[in-house]
């Protein structure tokens, strides 16, 4: 079993929890504000109600849990990136957990007319992972895949060896990226999408961190992304 980060590593990850902190407070009271006026809303709707009283309260309350869906994310995220310090990695088949992980996804990916293709991965070896934490890395880049590809496409998770390190890309055929976006995808609480939460990739550049491991991103607009991740091999004795 590998230990859990070093204490170099540990400090700094400490401090950056607490500049993330300072943000993720922030962050929160956006909604709750919203949660605040949707309720004063709904407290009035119902001691006066409207004609269309039913469908009033239901959009209410649609909203009120978009904003606790919100507040939920976050503070989710926050608590994977605080555990990160407390994660015990063994040794794995890299590429059967990726495997795994993208049958988990196979069925979305059918119902948005996009295809899986997996290649490479019984080549890919043993690296030491945290399961769990590995599995989000790998749920949050292929949602992100199949986010960009509305109107359907091709998602291929690709493995390879290369001296002691492993290799992994998730590629799409979505919309891609703005050349001047890719600088910010790993910014904290920087995000394009309307529920997102900003913290996703940043989770899975700090998971892959933690794991020894890297993340660099490619996209060309109008044609796709690809992520590309690397793991150290487990060393041969």
């Amino acid at each position: 079993m590998s230990p859990a980060l070093d204490i170099p590593r540990l400090d700094e990850h400490l401090a950056r929890l607490g500049r993330l902190a300072s943000t993720l407070s922030h962050e929160i009271r956006n909604p709750l504000g919203a949660l605040f006026v949707l309720v004063d809303v709904i407290e009035e709707e119902l001691q006066q109600p409207t004609p269309n009283h039913a469908a009033q309260v239901a959009q209410i309350l649609a909203g009120m849990k978009t904003m606790l869906s919100r507040i939920d994310d976050l503070v989710q995220d926050y608590l994977s990136l605080a555990r990160l310090a407390e994660l015990r990695f063994e040794p794995m088949p890299l590429g059967a957990v990726v495997a795994t992980s993208a049958q988990e996804m196979h069925k979305q990916c059918a119902d948005r007319g996009i295809t899986l293709r997996l290649e490479g991965l019984p080549s890919l070896g043993q690296v030491h992972l945290h399961q769990n934490a590995f599995r989000r890395v790998l749920i949050n880049l292929m949602q992100n895949a199949i986010d960009a590809m509305p109107q359907g496409g091709s998602l291929t998770l690709c493995g390879q060896q290369a001296g002691s390190w492993a290799y992994l890309e998730v590629q799409d055929t979505g919309q891609g990226i703005p050349a001047d976006q890719l600088s910010q995808l790993f910014v904290p609480f920087h995000t394009t999408k309307s529920d997102g939460t900003g913290l996703g990739l940043y989770i899975v550049r700090e998971i892959l961190a933690a794991h020894g491991g890297a993340i660099t991103v490619t996209s060309t607009p109008g044609i796709g992304t690809t992520c590309h991740v690397m793991l150290p091999l487990v060393a041969l004795e």
